[in-house]
């Protein structure tokens, strides 16, 4: 297949673009062609999509497959508007591009987050109901991940930027109480996710939407403190010293049933996914 990926230089772009390259022709979509790290050693062919998506992108390309992975968290403080643009209208009008070019199917890469929880949230729920309203005009299968981590993660990624810190041995890092209820999944279980959805094509239905998720919760105390342990790190853990945000989620409840029934299962288990990243 002909498969596009947005944000192609993306820490899970990159990712799932390199692992399926053998048995299919990538083509990248990004903001920006300047600096493509990620995709060093890689012969795709990369479009900007910084005024807008290219009409040469469909013209030069038959589309089978997009895997929408690009994204804006907000976690640099971008503006409302700039999160809006990248996390909606960007990819409406992508949306709307490629059903006009007879694309088959459309992957998004959606949140298990709550709406309510940030702007990031909202924008994704916003383009995941879009997409459900569309269903009939091209496949949509949707996506919605734990929070995922791993080797090459970025620094904006918690589990990443809480090993930097304890490697530098910070003398305190102020926390919340840390009671949440999370579950972390490793990269290579959410790459296999798609490749698993990818593999089963076409799916019955107009609009599927799969859960990637281990369904093994750990508190962010406990994360932590594991976290400190295998580093070795001398900083002190200050539990508690930052409130809660506005509607926190205590406890993660997701369902990946229907990701299982389809022959996907994750293969890392917590402790070893810390490992490699570490």
């Amino acid at each position: 297949m002909n498969i596009l990926i947005t944000g192609i230089n993306g820490y899970l772009g990159s990712n799932i673009a390199k692992s399926l390259t053998a048995n299919h022709n990538i083509i990248g979509l990004e903001y920006s062609l300047e600096n493509l790290y990620r995709l060093q050693g890689c012969d795709f062919k990369v479009y900007s999509v910084e005024n807008g998506v290219p009409d040469e992108l469909f013209a030069e390309n038959t589309i089978d497959t997009i895997i929408h992975t690009a994204t804006f968290y907000g976690r640099q403080n971008e503006a409302v508007k700039t999160i809006a643009n990248a996390n909606l209208f960007i990819p409406f009008n992508l949306l709307d591009k490629a059903i006009k070019n007879d694309c088959k199917t459309f992957i998004n890469t959606d949140t298990v987050l709550d709406r309510f929880v940030s702007t990031y949230a909202l924008t994704k729920r916003h383009f995941q109901e879009w997409l459900y309203l569309r269903r009939n005009e091209i496949k949509m299968i949707n996506m919605q991940l734990e929070h995922f981590y791993g080797p090459g993660a970025p620094e904006t990624n918690f589990i990443t930027a809480m090993i930097k810190r304890l490697k530098q041995n910070e003398p305190v890092i102020d926390l919340t109480a840390g009671e949440q209820q999370r579950d972390f999944i490793y990269i290579d279980d959410v790459v296999s996710a798609y490749q698993t959805v990818l593999n089963k094509q076409p799916l019955p239905k107009s609009y599927s939407e799969f859960q990637v998720s281990t369904k093994q919760l750990i508190s962010i105390n406990e994360l932590l403190k594991t976290l400190k342990e295998l580093t070795g790190s001398k900083s002190k853990l200050n539990f508690g010293a930052i409130p809660y945000r506005e509607n926190e989620l205590m406890r993660s409840e997701t369902d990946n049933s229907d990701l299982i029934k389809l022959g996907w299962k994750p293969q890392f288990t917590i402790q070893k996914g810390l490992q490699n990243t570490i």
